[in-house]
C-alpha cells in the first residue's frame, strides 16, 4: 500500500469485531491511519500502541503480513 486511500480501503475491509461498538471502532480504525500516515510519510509513530482486538493488528500489517512498526513497541491481543 503506498497511499492513504489504499490504506483506508484496506482498514475499511476489516469488520468490526464483536463486543466492539461504533465509537470504539472509529477510534480504533483511526489510530490505525495514523500509524499508517506515519510510516508511509518515513516518520517514527510515537503514541502508545496497546489494542486488544485482533483486528487492529491486522489493519497495521503489510499486505505481505508484516507490521509496520516495530513489534517490541506494542503488545499484542
Amino acid at each position: 500500500m503506498y497511499s492513504l486511500s489504499e490504506v483506508r480501503q484496506h482498514i475499511d475491509s476489516i469488520s468490526r469485531p464483536n463486543g466492539y461498538n461504533t465509537y470504539a471502532w472509529n477510534v480504533t480504525k483511526k489510530m490505525a491511519m495514523e500509524v499508517w500516515s506515519c510510516y508511509l510519510s518515513n516518520r517514527p509513530f510515537r503514541k502508545p500502541v496497546n489494542y486488544f482486538c485482533k483486528e487492529f493488528y491486522q489493519m497495521i500489517r503489510t499486505p505481505e503480513g508484516q507490521y509496520i512498526i516495530p513489534e517490541n513497541k506494542f503488545r499484542t491481543y
